[in-house]
């Protein structure tokens, strides 16, 4: 799976699992890190001006090939692009040639694998076996900083079992990481206790006598507390936490902005495929009905004509702020193009009041968020008077309209568009998301709020 050569930085960062030996010429040796643990978290807190670019993985011996392929897995997951080298005795490996991008022969030159990168030698030519003479006893191998390797009791935690030796270790907390976050703080507490047999270990959000603090990097995670222990006791293994929760944090940074439109902070078309197509299973599962409105500003492109496109961009943030004031929880709101945006409404989640149905509880809130958007004003553009801003969409449900995303997208639309050609300030609406209670007087499937 090799790939085109790396449009990244021109600040050349390759990491090394391990200490390895390597001829560097005249380029920077690859910074080493103890584990692949390591080097997840120096691939998510990499700042966007100085990536990695790629991570020598080595592999030690065949038994360990499971932990290699694990290992490469992981750090595609968390970035795709970073290439990924295994450091073998003979390459090719078969077991690994779908996990990695390139593999090497021992010993290394790190200028060589530059030029593998660069795609200006094959990886056959990388590193020959006689490319590098062996260490000499003035020639050792690079170690890591005394820092990174430290033995003391408050930097220094032992690598943590995994699942197969009875509980949960290192490697549970990278698929919680990557799979299930919010597992993440409760699976490492239930590590530390497990290792070091203190019960009733909590995470505190407040400071108390006998806790440790959660630090790193200068934030505060929270305040490891147990009735039986202290804050000393407690203290490394807060250190050890407070790095596994940055990577957390760094992590959860990512997914927000792989998901949110910058402008608007509205979830973007990336996310609403993935929710959608949830939200669409779970309530295949609970036979509940959910429905998706896609609207527009009306005369969008006349505000930016006219006030330039720093107001257009005014009237989309105000538009989207006042869209999450009146919709619930669960529901989302997605930009999916200009001044086009869709909501699902998933509605999974109980009525928030006796009596009240899925149906009529969309289409009100759909009507009320027309309603309010035609009271609108925005001083700051000279726009004072009501009725300025109006928007037109279409809604539909599943299971009536579609029993997919994209023809749920595709019905949504179609009516929207419907709404554009009747005039401005126009809902469309499908027979799932209109009124059903015999209580209430069904407004027309089309028209301005009343």
């Amino acid at each position: 799976m090799t790939r085109a050569p790396s449009s990244r930085s021109s600040r050349r960062r390759l990491l090394s699992i391990g200490a390895a030996s390597h001829s560097h010429g005249n380029v920077d040796a690859p910074q080493i890190v103890a584990n692949v643990f390591e080097a997840l978290g120096e691939v998510a807190v990499a700042p966007a001006s100085s990536p990695i670019e790629a991570i020598l993985i080595p592999l030690p011996s065949p038994d360990e090939i499971v932990d290699l392929v694990r290992a490469a897995d992981s750090i595609r997951r968390l970035d795709p692009t970073v290439q990924l080298v295994a450091v073998v005795d003979q390459p090719p490996v078969s077991e690994i040639q779908a996990h990695v991008d390139f593999q090497v022969a021992r010993p290394i030159d790190t200028k060589n694998i530059l030029d593998l990168l660069d795609g200006r030698m094959t990886p056959t030519q990388a590193a020959p076996n006689d490319a590098v003479p062996e260490p000499t006893s003035d020639d050792r191998p690079i170690q890591p900083p005394a820092s990174e390797i430290s033995s003391s009791r408050d930097s220094w935690i032992p690598v943590t079992p995994d699942a197969s030796e009875g509980g949960f270790g290192d490697t549970d907390l990278v698929e919680a990481l990557l799979y299930s976050p919010k597992q993440m703080r409760e699976r490492a507490v239930h590590i530390i206790s497990q290792q070091t047999g203190i019960t009733d270990l909590q995470l505190m959000e407040s400071e108390a006598a006998g806790t440790a603090p959660v630090r790193f990097a200068g934030k505060t995670f929270g305040h490891l507390q147990a009735p039986n222990a202290d804050g000393d006791e407690l203290k490394p293994w807060a250190n050890w936490l407070a790095r596994w929760l940055a990577l957390e944090d760094a992590q959860s940074t990512l997914r927000q902005m792989a998901y949110r439109d910058e402008l608007t902070g509205a979830w973007n078309r990336r996310y609403l495929n993935h929710f959608l197509s949830e939200s669409i299973e779970e309530s295949k599962r609970l036979r509940r009905q959910l429905t998706v409105m896609v609207f527009d500003i009306d005369d969008f492109k006349s505000f930016n004509d006219h006030f330039g496109h720093d107001a257009g961009d005014i009237i989309l943030r105000e538009t989207i702020r006042l869209l999450g004031s009146v919709i619930r929880n669960g529901d989302r709101v997605c930009r999916i193009g200009g001044d086009e945006f869709a909501v699902v409404f998933a509605d999974l989640e109980a009525p928030r009041s006796t009596g009240s149905t899925h149906p009529d509880s969309v289409e009100k809130i759909a009507r009320r968020f027309q309603a309010q958007i035609g009271r609108m004003r925005f001083p700051r553009l000279g726009l004072q008077a009501p009725g300025t801003l109006s928007v037109s969409g279409g809604l539909a449900s599943y299971p009536w309209d579609a029993s997919d995303p994209a023809g749920l997208l595709h019905a949504a639309d179609q009516r929207a568009l419907e709404s554009k050609r009747r005039g401005k300030n126009f809902l469309t609406i499908g027979p799932g998301a209109s009124f059903t209670r015999e209580d209430d007087a069904p407004p027309s499937p089309t028209g301005p709020p009343a």
